[in-house]
């Protein structure tokens, strides 16, 4: 019996402002609100659904919820919510062929939700069979 080996691309992080790379592979935007000066040909795909929720993100912002707050209250938001889990399950079935870059506001370096997206991922390709 001859088994495939599914070759895993990565699951890349990278703030928008930063310019293309080829290796980014499928660009896909996560943000709640569009980017201010962002061209719609700098990113493939918006997925909205893996935004913190409005109120999470004026929370962090104002500093009313703080980083642990923050990442356990988005963690619960994008494993309860339907819509999310399909585009997570969307992002690792993509990484299984393709490179795929997370894209957010914040500057390489700074805390953003795309790291957290992106631990998600790479759990949820963990757990899919690796043989075709």
């Amino acid at each position: 019996m001859s088994q495939n080996w599914r070759r895993l691309m990565l699951i890349k992080v990278k703030s928008i402002y930063k310019p293309k790379d080829e290796e980014d592979g499928i660009r896909i935007l996560i943000t709640r609100f569009y980017p201010r000066g962002v061209r719609k040909d700098h990113f493939d795909q918006w997925m909205r659904e893996l935004a913190p929720s409005k109120d999470l993100l004026k929370g962090y912002k104002t500093g009313e919820v703080n980083q642990n707050q923050f990442t356990k209250q988005f963690l619960k938001q994008i494993n309860s919510d339907d819509e999310s889990k399909l585009a997570i399950q969307t992002l690792s079935e993509l990484a299984c062929d393709s490179n795929v870059t997370l894209l957010c506001y914040e500057r390489d370096g700074d805390f953003c939700h795309r790291h957290l997206v992106q631990d998600v991922i790479k759990n949820q390709m963990n757990k899919q069979e690796l043989f075709v």
